[in-house]
């Protein structure tokens, strides 16, 4: 499979969920709601104004684990074609 020139993303966003969609007591909704630090490594499918769409998986037809990263969430960006990752060890896909 040869690659193409692709470029994986490293973000660290701020997460942000629920756990219920039923009534809960304030007690609960505080303990229910929480803002998570998290981190995510993927190939950049899409980019818009708004969001970042990743996929942590890819065959020559499909692509696997896809990602919504809203932007206003994001925290630190770091952007590496994939090529630069591979110059190494190209000589292994030709």
């Amino acid at each position: 499979m040869k690659p193409k020139d692709d470029t994986i993303i490293y973000l660290e966003f701020l997460d942000h969920s629920s756990l219920t969609n039923g009534w809960q007591t304030q007690e609960e909704f505080d303990k229910d709601c929480v803002i998570e630090p998290c981190r995510v490594v993927g190939f950049i499918e899409k980019e818009d104004k708004d969001a970042y769409y990743l996929s942590t998986m890819k065959s020559l037809i499909e692509k696997g684990s896809g990602h919504i990263i809203l932007k206003s969430t994001v925290i630190y960006t770091k952007k590496i074609p994939l090529k630069s990752i591979l110059k190494g060890i190209q000589h292994l896909f030709n």
